[in-house]
């Protein structure tokens, strides 16, 4: 398990940021994004790799499944901090880096 970092990201850096995190967007101080998953397979794969990105992490986002539109939606912030941290965005970067089939 990591230590979360968190530190407090600015305005700046976070757009710097979701300018490579390919999906996301910011709603105030969260980071969103929604995964559109190609099979049952695949949605079950990906919660799998978030709960172990969850658990490596220690970091705990929202996130809800729709299975008739098999998609994921995530939202991730560090509630403690009530701001965007690099906490945040190493999970967001961390579900990036998910690929089908794992």
């Amino acid at each position: 398990m990591t230590i979360e970092d968190k530190t407090i990201l600015n305005s700046a850096e976070v757009d710097e940021q979701l300018e490579i995190l390919e999906g996301w967007r910011r709603e105030g101080s969260i980071l969103v994004r929604e995964f559109t998953l190609k099979s049952f397979k695949d949605i079950t794969s990906f919660l799998n790799y978030l709960v172990t990105t969850i658990t490596t992490q220690n970091h705990h986002p929202d996130f809800y499944l729709d299975t008739g539109k098999r998609t994921i939606g995530v939202s991730v912030t560090t509630h403690s901090e009530k701001a965007i941290t690099r906490a945040d965005i190493l999970f967001a970067q961390t579900l990036n880096a998910w690929k089908p089939g794992r």
